[in-house]
């Protein structure tokens, strides 16, 4: 069977982190009452709202979970997914409570998972290939009752323009730019902003619309964009000419896969090099068949709007932009 049953109680884990954050504030601004979950150990802290509650649990296990989670219809799980027994407890406590009917897993995908060469050379993403056969399997036992919806979103492009994530380094001097085989490949990319844009769409949508979206993988963008245009936007808004480095996109993925697989010093930034690799190569939404924008009621937005903004979130992003007298 599938539930129709309006969403009015959502629980968010992860609310604190880089996305958390942004989904708590869209969610905000819902009619939706959020419940912010949380490890009794948390230290984070948030600003009060009539809408908002914080519940904390004495340890994270099935059992202190499940009562945590009765009452309400939906979960957004938005904390790494480097510990899958958390977040299996969670998908587990989520059916076990027997109310909530929609389970958003932290996939955000900088690629599809289902993909065999990115659960190769990054184990991350075999890990969210775990969570969804288990979301599938406790919508099966669940007769329905318990949903998921999986976003796929490429990069999260404005948390990645500017900490060396997407390999552009606008504050270096000369600022360079380290890309991938051409560099006119592209990819998608989302903001932070727009994935939670997806996630309220999805639960405020309706019961029509949480039919369309139950079990499936979605997949979202803000713009399709290759790393050159965006090395040309970066020179445009800024006024400062570019270093751009190009290296061979396989001798790179072989080298840093070496890298990672040796363990020790270097590993892990060895894997985050690999998952950007793997969405500058496999990133290209808009003719799979999961490309949901219109579903999701999602607009493009401006890659030039997005740069110059996520560059004014920092000193000296606003140094680079008054140096040019680009910052409004």
């Amino acid at each position: 069977m599938s539930s129709e049953t309006p969403i009015k109680n959502v629980t968010l884990v992860g609310a604190s982190g880089n996305l958390g954050r942004v989904l708590l504030s869209h969610l905000l601004k819902t009619n939706l009452h959020i419940t912010i979950l949380q490890r009794a150990s948390s230290k984070s802290t948030y600003p009060s709202h009539p809408n908002l509650t914080i519940t904390t649990v004495p340890s994270w296990s099935v059992p202190e979970v499940t009562p945590a989670l009765r009452g309400q219809h939906a979960v957004i799980a938005a904390f790494p997914l480097r510990d899958l027994p958390a977040h299996l407890t969670l998908a587990t406590a989520a059916w076990a409570c027997g109310t909530v009917t929609r389970f958003i897993p932290a996939d955000y995908g900088s690629v599809d998972a289902r993909s065999k060469r990115a659960r190769d050379l990054v184990p991350l993403f075999g890990k969210k290939v775990q969570v969804r056969e288990t979301l599938e399997m406790l919508s099966e036992v669940s007769e329905g009752r318990l949903s998921w919806t999986s976003l796929v979103n490429g990069h999260f492009f404005d948390w990645g323009l500017t900490n060396g994530f997407l390999h552009f380094y606008p504050f270096e001097q000369p600022p360079r730019a380290h890309i991938l085989g051409s560099g006119n490949e592209k990819s998608s990319q989302a903001t932070l902003g727009q994935v939670s844009k997806a996630v309220v769409s999805i639960l405020t949508g309706g019961a029509e619309h949480l039919e369309k979206t139950r079990n499936k993988v979605l997949m979202l963008q803000s713009f399709l964009v290759s790393q050159n245009e965006v090395v040309d936007v970066l020179e445009k808004v800024t006024g400062s000419k570019y270093e751009r480095q190009y290296v061979d996109t396989e001798e790179y993925i072989n080298e840093r896969k070496r890298v990672a697989d040796a363990g020790g010093e270097g590993a892990g930034e060895a894997i985050e090099d690999l998952v950007f690799a793997l969405g500058v190569v496999e990133g290209d939404w808009t003719n799979q068949p999961e490309y949901a924008m219109g579903l999701l009621g999602l607009e493009e937005e401006d890659l030039e709007a997005v740069v110059r903004k996520a560059l004014e979130e920092s000193e000296e992003g606003r140094k680079l932009l008054a140096g040019s007298g680009n910052y409004l």
